[in-house]
């Protein structure tokens, strides 16, 4: 199988590498969305089988799991747990999602930028470092 067949298949089976992490509040809504669908915490996890805190924990951002957040959205009626959390933000925040992905864009932008200003300015100081000793060798 070339690398490009498995690039492909990887993002096949992984969509999406970046999974939100909801903050309390926007976990509030998540469970409220599950009340209303009529689904308890207790529903949930003899649905799931695991324990009532790791869905709490999933829900309220203090842990991560791939298959409670991909089972809680389809159980909310969701394609992915990035759509669940960005609605719930959207709720709590009072905005439309498409500005708060174009939000989160620009402050991913602005810090891959630091990063690499920052990178670029430790190799400038090693390279400099490095062609201040002139040191020879084997002799």
């Amino acid at each position: 199988m070339s690398l490009a067949q498995q690039r492909g298949s990887f993002k096949e089976k992984y969509p999406s590498t970046i999974r939100l992490r909801p903050i309390y509040s926007e976990g509030r809504y998540i469970r409220s969305l599950a009340v209303l669908k009529g689904l308890s915490l207790k529903k949930i996890t003899d649905i799931l089988g695991v324990s009532r805190t790791s869905i709490h924990c999933v829900i309220y951002g203090k842990r991560r799991s791939a298959r409670i957040e991909s089972e809680i959205a389809k159980i909310l009626g969701k394609s992915d747990w990035n759509d669940v959390v960005l609605e719930a933000r959207s709720e709590i925040q009072k905005k439309p999602v498409e500005v708060i992905v174009r939000e989160m864009k620009q402050k991913y932008d602005a810090k891959m930028k630091a990063v690499k200003s920052d990178m670029a300015g430790h190799i400038a100081e090693g390279v400099k470092r490095m062609s201040g000793n002139k040191t020879r060798r084997g002799v």
